[in-house]
C-alpha cells in the first residue's frame, strides 16, 4: 500500500512510523523522501478499505494527514 503524506521533517516522519508499527507491527515501512508527495510505502498488509482507513487514521493521530494512492498515483 502507499499514501502520500503532509509532512517533510524526520520526526515527524518517525512518529508517523512508529504509530504505524503498533498498529501493524510486522510489516516493512519505507518513505520516498525524494518524491514531493512524500510516498509511504507499506509491504506486507493487504490493500483493502479498511486497512486504508486505519493507516490514515494512525497517520492523524500523528497530527498530519495521508490518504491511500491507489496504483498510479503516486506521483499526482
Amino acid at each position: 500500500m502507499q499514501f502520500k503524506v503532509n509532512s517533510e521533517a524526520p520526526d515527524s516522519l518517525l512518529a508517523i512510523q512508529k504509530i504505524i508499527r503498533e498498529k501493524f507491527p510486522n510489516e516493512e515501512l519505507k518513505f520516498e523522501l525524494d518524491n514531493a508527495n512524500r510516498v509511504l510505502h507499506i509491504h506486507g498488509i493487504s490493500e483493502t478499505g479498511e486497512n486504508a482507513a486505519q493507516i490514515e487514521s494512525a497517520i492523524r493521530e500523528t497530527g498530519f494527514s495521508g490518504s491511500w494512492l491507489t496504483r498510479g498515483e503516486e506521483n499526482k
